[in-house]
């Protein structure tokens, strides 16, 4: 029986071994598409939470890690997509995350994807930090297996050419 499905049987021993398995890499993820610690970290809890509630609802079509990165990367976008609103609508900035807080890798990983699109940055966080199949990816991005593949095959080639114009 999967995780998911003892979670919906009210299991929450299960709920712990499915964050012990997936929550460093769900906030890596959410990392990657927010840019923001304390973002990240709320988007993990958020997505928890929500696999808790909705978890009686899972249909397994994909695997459960699928379903949970689907989960925090809808999360993070309607993040994004909220605090795009509040800055149009207000004139306050926000202090933002100083260096020191955030992890070195994480640091690097998204200065290396910074110049890509949004959608080059998911494909290549679902790949590398979820580490899902591209059938998954294609089902979270709603393209098929083989766009995904090439979107991730232009994304790395983008960042190869990047690379190597700046080290000249």
């Amino acid at each position: 029986m999967s995780l998911i499905k003892k979670i919906a049987a009210g299991d929450v021993r299960a709920l712990e071994r499915l964050y012990e398995q997936l929550g460093t890499r769900v906030y890596r993820l959410a990392m990657s598409i927010l840019g923001d610690t304390y973002g990240a970290e709320d988007i993990v809890q958020e997505t928890f939470l929500r696999v808790q509630e909705k978890a009686t609802a899972y249909k397994r079509e994909e695997s459960d890690a699928a379903w949970v990165f689907a989960i925090a990367r809808n999360l993070a976008m309607d993040r994004i997509r909220k605090n795009a609103r509040e800055r149009l609508s207000c004139e306050e900035e926000f202090p933002e995350t100083t260096e020191s807080e955030k992890g070195y890798s994480d640091i690097l990983f998204l200065d290396m994807i910074s110049d890509l699109s949004g959608g080059e940055r998911e494909v290549v966080s679902l790949r590398i930090v979820a580490e899902l199949k591209w059938d998954e990816i294609g089902r979270i991005l709603g393209i098929g297996a083989e766009a995904a593949r090439k979107r991730y095959s232009r994304s790395l080639e983008k960042l190869r050419r990047k690379n190597f114009y700046e080290a000249r």
